[in-house]
């Protein structure tokens, strides 16, 4: 049974790397990982004006990948896995090593240079960090946090952190803290920056805590055209944000001329026409974990439900534009950028642009969004206001929306500029990108997944046949025309009936569900069920990781595999 509300749904039958290397991947993931969620973007205003944050805090976040929290002073590293976010591991890190020269706190303030060293300490351990300095692609910022304990920094940063920022921090262990009791500073209360977080579905497959990051459950996607509220997926950069609608104002403005408007939340509700569409947001990294079967991927490690789909209702971008008298034709304006309002705990926020052609194009439906199935935005989702970005990845989409900006040049942010961006096969580790020669991922490719049996159901033989569910998603507004799904790796295919929504052509931004009955094979303990896609483009998914592998893992539209057993 597929549910859906308000729209006519369309039921279609169609027929080991050497150390240095692996060290490189590790110190890749650590700065990718901040890179996500905390490196700072550096994007102020709509002037687009550069800012620096204080020194003190752009080292530390330079330094292996800033921002993995040491939880209450607790030495231990919390590891946070799928359903254990409690789990400890029982090695100390940090702790004295017997056998490690020590060295007092003023020995590691005079390792500041290239020349003498880069040195840091965590708890009782001192490192030098020197060769990870020439390697880092930020520069000298990392300088500024030479010298220094990484302690205080860690702890106003409190986001997911995992094993390898301490492994590779072990890798550059050169001796022991000498801790000078008498000059110990009383410790400070801890602020947790996500202590008024909005409450959780305990469905939804959580990959981090701070900041929240959650997948759709796998069983229900499938069943759902309209996935409930409650269980949409989840993509946080940083602390969900306390934003007052009745205070609330949106600013629009042109950085070519300065010109600002604003408009309140009672303003865009009845100034402008309204519509409601069915659309699709999807992480540019869903199903990244499998693409570390062909190498090391960094990045939070999504299944395959980085993606649901709303009802959203809001008012065309386009319109308010027109409203405000901007020139949409001005050579000058090339670009809009979205801004939230969410920010870090040193004022950051998070942005991101699409091109003005998107916004221009009447067909491209670019909202201003303030309901989501018929209801006001959930907080994790973006209220009281979204951009809502049909067709591109859900980096675009931007949350909490707080300013729109028309620009001759791209959102100067750090997730415009040095993120989201598929780099080249060849390109190993972070170190070696150069991501100015890159554009900015926008639409996405066509992809699939099973999302019924899940990996490593058990199958009963007696019953003979099985079914499989999934979905079937293309961007861009391509409709999506088939799905085949085999149990013998492509040698023999079967179609699976689709329902979707019944759009426009180019216009259709969401999913189709996809179901098939397969017969259980004689003889087999287990099976692999594949499945791909075909949009109306033609366009359809490769066989393999290998051709789209990339160090982000980003945009794996490989065929989907999902093994289960017969008994």
């Amino acid at each position: 049974m597929f549910r859906t509300t308000g729209f006519c749904l369309k039921t279609v039958s169609r027929t080991n790397f050497q150390k240095s290397i692996a060290r490189n991947l590790k110190i890749s993931s650590c700065l990718s990982t901040v890179s996500e969620d905390y490196k700072k973007a550096e994007y102020s205003n709509f002037s687009q004006k550069r800012y620096q944050l204080p020194k003190y805090l752009i080292g530390a976040f330079s330094i292996l990948g800033l921002g993995y929290y040491s939880y209450k002073n607790s030495a231990f590293c919390e590891e946070k896995p799928h359903g254990h976010p409690h789990e400890k591991t029982s090695f100390e890190w940090g702790k004295i090593i017997d056998d490690l020269p020590f060295y007092s706190e003023e020995e590691v303030k005079q390792h500041r240079t290239k020349e003498k060293g880069i040195w840091v300490s965590y708890r009782n351990g001192v490192y030098d960090i020197t060769e990870f300095v020439d390697g880092h692609p930020g520069g000298n910022k990392i300088m500024w946090g030479a010298g220094h304990s990484l302690e205080p920094f860690w702890e106003k940063f409190p986001i997911h952190y995992k094993h390898e920022v301490f492994e590779l921090l072990e890798e550059y262990r050169i001796g022991n803290l000498k801790i000078d009791e008498s000059k110990k500073k009383p410790v400070e209360d801890k602020i947790d920056f996500y202590k008024d977080e909005p409450t959780r579905n305990s469905q939804l497959k959580v990959l981090s805590q701070k900041p929240f990051n959650a997948e759709s459950p796998k069983e229900i996607s499938a069943e759902n055209l309209v996935t409930p509220s409650e269980l949409h997926f989840i993509r946080n950069h940083m602390p969900v944000p306390k934003i007052e609608p009745k205070s609330f104002k949106l600013s629009v403005i042109n950085s070519n001329n300065a010109k600002k408007i604003e408009f309140t939340l009672e303003d865009l509700e009845t100034k402008f026409e309204s519509i409601t569409i069915p659309v699709t947001i999807q992480c540019s990294g869903n199903r990244r974990k499998y693409m570390n079967a062909e190498g090391s991927v960094q990045g939070l490690q999504w299944d395959a439900n980085a993606i649901s789909t709303a009802l959203w209702t809001g008012v065309r971008l386009r319109d308010v534009l027109i409203y405000c008298g901007f020139d949409l034709n001005d050579p000058k304006i090339r670009h809009v950028i979205f801004e939230g309002l969410d920010k870090d705990p040193a004022g950051s926020v998070y942005s991101a642009s699409i091109p003005i052609e998107k916004v221009k194009d009447e067909n491209g439906e670019v909202l201003l969004a303030y309901r989501m199935n018929d209801q006001p935005i959930p907080l994790d989702n973006g209220y009281p206001l979204r951009a809502l970005v049909p067709g591109i990845i859900g980096a675009r989409s931007v949350k909490w929306l707080g300013k729109v900006v028309l620009s001759e040049d791209e959102s100067q942010s750090f997730w415009q500029l040095n993120d989201y961006k598929v780099l080249p096969p060849n390109v190993k580790n972070l170190k070696e990108a150069d991501f100015s020669k890159l554009r900015a991922i926008q639409e996405s490719p066509i992809t699939s997944a099973i999302c019924q049996p899940t990996e490593e159901t058990i199958i009963k033989r007696n019953k003979g046949k099985f079914t499989a569910k999934g979905y079937a998603f293309s961007g861009g507004g391509n409709e999506v025309l088939n799905v085949l799904v085999s149990i013998d790796n492509g040698k023999n295919w079967k179609q699976a009936v689709l329902h979707k929504f019944d759009r426009p052509l180019y216009k259709s931004w969401a999913w189709a569900l996809w179901e098939i009955e397969l017969d259980i094979p004689e003889g087999q303990d287990n099976i692999e069920i594949v499945c791909t896609a075909t949009d109306s483009n033609q366009n359809t998914q490769p066989e393999n990781i290998k051709a789209i592998w990339n160090a982000r893992g980003l945009l794996n539209n490989a065929w989907h595999r999902v093994k289960v057993n017969i008994e």
